[in-house]
């Protein structure tokens, strides 16, 4: 009896059990959006060298889940590009740090408005160890962008990321930090972004209408 009960115990934990998949770019699907399509809460997206592009207004779209996204050979050897067409990377529903974005160049994206290279309208992921470089919006955030919507507030952690040469016509041409916003930066150099001057205070580096936490990084030039 002791045995038939332990059976039925294992059977109900193992049923209860999801697995993480680990999903291959392009080795699974051939673009990193197919795969974000694919994946589910937990799974790791696994992206080979190569340059990365995609089509529409951006090029990955986050899609709100709660997968690590990130390079197999770092950032130098993996690139997000738009073209200078599209966004990089859209966080807008609600992901949380639990979302990683790690090890990209996200580099010559554009933007009319909010974030061209990371758009966090409202999104709280974590993104590590990535260079934001050469990326221009017409509307705040060259670099990244983070603002609430409602009672959505956008928090993410900024980690270990060099966030260089990004131009914004108004609001921040490195990091824009919208009122309510509490993004973490630690461990970053922020150098050479530009703001136009279409509003006071723009902030070429970082333009700060809320409060961040801002640790053992440069901001300059």
């Amino acid at each position: 009896m002791r045995h038939i009960c332990t059976s039925i115990v294992a059977t109900l934990v193992l049923a209860g059990t999801s697995f993480a998949a680990t999903i291959n770019v392009p080795g699974d699907h051939a673009t990193i959006q197919a795969a974000i399509d694919a994946a589910s809460d937990g799974d790791e997206i696994r992206v080979a060298p190569g340059t990365y592009t995609g089509a529409g207004n951006q090029v990955v779209d986050m899609l709100g889940k709660a997968v690590w996204l990130h390079s197999s050979d770092g950032p130098e050897a993996t690139i997000i590009s738009g073209m200078d067409k599209r966004r990089g990377i859209r966080c807008v529903n609600a992901e949380q740090n639990n979302t990683i974005i790690e090890g990209f160049t996200i580099r010559d994206c554009l933007s009319d408005c909010c974030g061209a290279g990371i758009s966090c309208y409202p999104g709280s992921p974590t993104i590590k160890n990535c260079i934001i470089i050469e990326n221009h919006s017409e509307l705040g955030g060259g670099g990244i962008y983070c603002r609430t919507v409602g009672s959505e507030v956008s928090n993410p952690a900024i980690i270990n990321c060099r966030i260089e040469n990004n131009v914004a016509a108004s609001n921040a041409g490195g990091v824009y930090v919208y009122p309510n916003c509490s993004p973490t930066i630690t461990g970053c150099t922020i150098s050479g972004n530009i703001a136009g001057d279409i509003y006071a205070g723009a902030g070429g580096g970082i333009r700060c209408d809320g409060t961040p936490t801002i640790t053992g990084s440069w901001v300059c030039g």
